[in-house]
């Protein structure tokens, strides 16, 4: 298996166990190194694994059925670069906003690093605006 192909496969199973409630809290950070950096993801958070953990545990407590799909996904090197789309339903508390039960689709690009099969870098940006748009009640 060529690096290209275990890459794609690292991020496909990333992917899945980020969809799969029943193995994500057990298992999807092991995909990330313990000296992980990240980029992009609000500001009040740290750039390392922990910020990385409290913003993904934010999204799976405020949008438990929530799915990512890549629709594209380029690599290079150790990079892997994935333009996505993040859908759900809005049930627990986001940010200030309180559960409307409404349901979003956005898109999104990351950048993964990987040095020895895990990733230790991360960049990622996802439309908030039509996020918080979307999950917004109208008066």
């Amino acid at each position: 298996m060529s690096s290209t192909d275990a890459l794609r496969e690292t991020v496909k199973n990333l992917t899945e166990t980020f969809n799969d409630p029943q193995r994500r809290e057990t298992s999807y950070f092991d995909f990330y190194d313990e000296s992980l950096r990240i980029y992009g993801f609000p500001p009040h958070l740290s750039d390392d694994k922990e910020g990385l953990k409290q913003f993904i545990y934010l999204l799976w407590n405020a949008f438990p059925d929530i799915k990512i799909t890549f629709e594209d996904v380029i690599i290079e090197g150790n990079k892997v670069a994935g333009r996505y789309r993040l859908e759900g339903t809005h049930k627990g508390k986001f940010l200030d906003l309180l559960p409307t039960n409404k349901q979003f689709k956005v898109n999104g690009t990351t950048i993964f690093y990987f040095q020895d099969s895990k990733c230790i870098k991360r960049w990622n940006l996802v439309d908030m605006i039509s996020l918080i748009d979307q999950l917004r009640i109208q008066p």
